[in-house]
């Protein structure tokens, strides 16, 4: 039975769009001024809203960062369930989720490397860190999972510490785009995908080495009777 969706207030949706036009003035500014570079009376300039508005949505700029993390990782997910709902291998399903990444640097590379530069400075605060990570391991579970259900992932080691080797290969790629301007993104996460393709992989039984032939002993010489 079809259910329509809930009502949302005129106040909820004032609420939502001040929201998206503050993110996405943020967006801007940080890809055209830098993250540092941009300040608070920027961003609520750029959205057409007064400071004092600001700070009823976000405390400061560190919450607006949070929030496009969150965002960004609600696409991120997204990109999963998509791959998740297509009956294609999982390497196939990898190889895709990085290639949504090579476009998202097409599209907005300014705007990634300066906000992936400043992400990447939380690294050093566990209780921000851990949870992104979380959040990522998570992400990807789910299509090692669903790896295992169908028959392509190994079940030898578990599906967290599989999504961590992943999550790991899938930073490191990001982290070199963003610091070698001359960085071949598209073949590294072919390489990369290559790579977790036969790490990911179920392994073959290995045969225990056959057992040496024994050689047969020589016959013992009768000893020579002295005359």
């Amino acid at each position: 039975m079809h259910e329509d969706p809930p009502v949302i207030s005129r106040r909820e949706r004032n609420k939502i769009n001040t929201t998206t036009r503050l993110l996405d003035a943020a967006r801007t500014l940080f890809a055209e001024k830098g993250v540092a570079g941009t300040t608070i009376e920027d961003i609520a300039e750029t959205a057409d809203v007064a400071r004092a508005t600001f700070f009823n949505y976000f405390q400061n700029k560190s919450a607006v960062l949070q929030a496009l993390w969150a965002d960004q990782m609600a696409r991120f997910n997204l990109v999963i369930d998509q791959q998740l709902s297509q009956d294609t291998p999982t390497i196939e399903r990898l190889r895709n989720i990085f290639h949504a990444f090579v476009l998202g640097t097409i599209r907005q590379p300014n705007y990634l490397r300066n906000v992936i530069g400043e992400l990447e400075q939380d690294w050093g605060t566990p209780e921000i860190s851990k949870g992104r990570l979380d959040a990522l391991h998570a992400a990807l579970a789910r299509l090692i999972e669903a790896g295992v259900a169908q028959g392509d992932v190994r079940t030898d080691y578990s599906s967290d510490f599989l999504a961590q080797m992943i999550s790991a290969a899938y930073l490191s790629v990001q982290r070199n785009w963003r610091l070698d301007l001359t960085y071949d993104l598209a073949t590294s996460c072919d390489e990369a995908t290559r790579f977790l393709a036969a790490a990911i992989a179920p392994q073959k039984p290995t045969r225990a080495p056959a057992a040496a032939k024994a050689t047969p002993a020589s016959p013992a010489k009768k000893p020579v009777k002295k005359q």
